[in-house]
């Protein structure tokens, strides 16, 4: 169970660094003339860290808050795939940016949390 808990801990903190990856891909892709296939992509794999987080809090018994706070992390990671698809509307892609920050923060906090948890004393 230690071994998961660490991994939880490297792999969010992991993620809080790829959120600030996708900030620079979105900057590129709409002030740089980039396209955002980058960003896209990108997205994809976050997705799939946040499965992955959400599987390692339960396995590790993280407590409800990691484990409630990773699967909200999940739900909203999801989420910008589908508010990204309504960019034409005003309203839908500033919810995608500003859920954006969300998520940095939320992903920081659980980072920031899992990384002062109890260690569990080896027998």
């Amino acid at each position: 169970m230690l071994a998961t808990r660490k991994a939880y801990v490297g792999l969010a903190w992991l993620f809080v660094l790829g959120v600030a990856v996708q900030f620079f891909l979105a900057g590129l892709g709409d002030l740089g003339g980039e396209s955002f296939e980058a960003h896209d992509a990108f997205g994809n794999v976050l997705t799939i860290v946040t499965v992955v987080l959400l599987v390692l809090a339960v396995a590790g018994r993280m407590g409800g808050v990691i484990i409630g706070g990773s699967a909200v992390l999940f739900l909203l990671v999801f989420l910008q795939s589908l508010w990204v698809q309504e960019l034409e509307d005003e309203i839908p892609g500033s919810i995608h940016v500003l859920a954006a920050l969300f998520i940095f923060a939320l992903g920081h906090y659980l980072a920031q949390r899992a990384t002062r948890a109890p260690r569990a004393v080896a027998v």
